[in-house]
């Protein structure tokens, strides 16, 4: 299978973990071609090459595969590098105002890859500790508008990259379970959150940081669930939480979280994503104390995650792309109760409906 042959790529660039020799690993023109496909849709493309460079490849049409898909590798790691730099200026700027910064997300995953352009992501996404407002005016001053969002971000572009400030960390609009999450990420984000620098080429910067071990823990879980309800979760993200697990697993106020996963509704999904990692990835983390769960619904998650369907293949705002997300929301049922615990989901979806005619009669 093509995800078999993907995990054990990703797990020998990222992991050490090498099964198979990728000269005896290689696949046909049609599989490959597939697999690279399937890989680019993951977020794993450049994962996947990096390994693919130690291939003694004769085959010109294999050959040529590689070649096609290296290309598009360079174009998204191109874009990646261009984020870099224009994370790097907005710092400098935010720090001219007085602003300190925490990149999120892809653009601090990336620091956890044994190199970090092996981890592509397409937007930049920070919280100003509390200073949303005075962000939005250092936006201005540079001639970017800022577009306040309805959930918990604003949006603003800085030559063609998505821009996110994170006002809060979670939706609170539309969960219950994310306020007392949302509320402890805010917390530490005051106590702990100037304890690990983003560290950039130019040292000049000194007012960019990263979350804390325990606000990652937090973070990267409910970021999951809740990609996971309202779509999938990409296999990057599972290598993502991996590598966090690697590095900072000993250092996370374990307790804390467990408590958190819990009170904010997903009491056992945590525990079957690592049950995918132990059982479908074959990871195993001891100083991590969630205890994996295998199964029937962890199948299904897995089954879920390695479905590359497209996404919806509608005109954005059209009637047709309303239903396709509808029906998608319906289907989606069965993991509202494992990320939203104790949360109506009917009234979710009374509350989404409403949220999008308001917008089509602004609009």
């Amino acid at each position: 299978m093509n995800i078999d042959w993907i995990v054990r790529g990703c797990n020998e660039i990222l992991f050490g973990k090498k099964e198979k020799d990728i000269n005896e690993d290689l696949l046909s023109v049609e599989e490959l071609n597939k697999a690279l496909s399937e890989a680019t849709k993951h977020g794993m493309l450049a994962v996947l090459m990096k390994r693919l460079e130690h291939a003694d490849i004769k085959d010109a049409a294999l050959k040529k595969v590689v070649v096609k898909w290296y290309v598009s590798c360079e174009r998204y790691q191109k874009k990646t590098r261009k984020i870099h730099s224009l994370m790097q200026k907005m710092a400098i700027e935010f720090g001219n105002a007085g602003l300190d910064v925490m990149f999120l997300k892809g653009a601090t995953t990336a620091q956890l890859y044994p190199e970090p352009q092996l981890r592509m992501f397409d937007d930049i996404d920070y919280y100003l500790y509390g200073n949303s407002d005075k962000g939005a005016e250092v936006l201005e001053s540079l001639g970017i508008k800022t577009n306040k969002c309805s959930h918990h971000h604003t949006r603003a572009y800085l030559k063609g990259v998505l821009l996110e400030d994170h006002y809060d960390f979670l939706d609170r609009k539309n969960h219950r379970g994310n306020l007392l999450m949302d509320d402890e990420l805010k917390r530490l984000a005051a106590m702990e959150g100037h304890s690990y620098p983003f560290m950039f080429d130019n040292t000049v910067v000194n007012n960019a940081y990263c979350m804390s071990p325990t606000m990652n823990a937090l973070f990267l879980m409910r970021h999951m669930g809740t990609h996971f309800f309202s779509e999938t979760v990409p296999l990057r993200m599972l290598y993502d939480w991996a590598l966090f697990l690697k590095k900072y697993a000993g250092e996370v106020d374990w307790e804390k979280t467990l408590l958190l996963y819990k009170e904010s509704g997903m009491p056992v999904f945590p525990s079957m994503i690592q049950g995918i990692l132990v059982s479908k990835l074959g990871l195993d983390f001891p100083n991590c104390p969630i205890e994996p769960i295998c199964g029937k619904t962890t199948d299904r998650i897995w089954k879920s995650i390695i479905d590359t369907t497209e996404s919806n293949p509608y005109k954005k705002g059209s009637v047709r792309f309303h239903l396709y997300e509808a029906m998608l929301f319906i289907n989606n049922r069965w993991k509202h109760h494992l990320i939203f615990k104790g949360e109506s989901y009917w009234l979710l979806f009374i509350s989404f409906i409403w949220q999008n005619l308001r917008i089509k009669i602004k609009g």
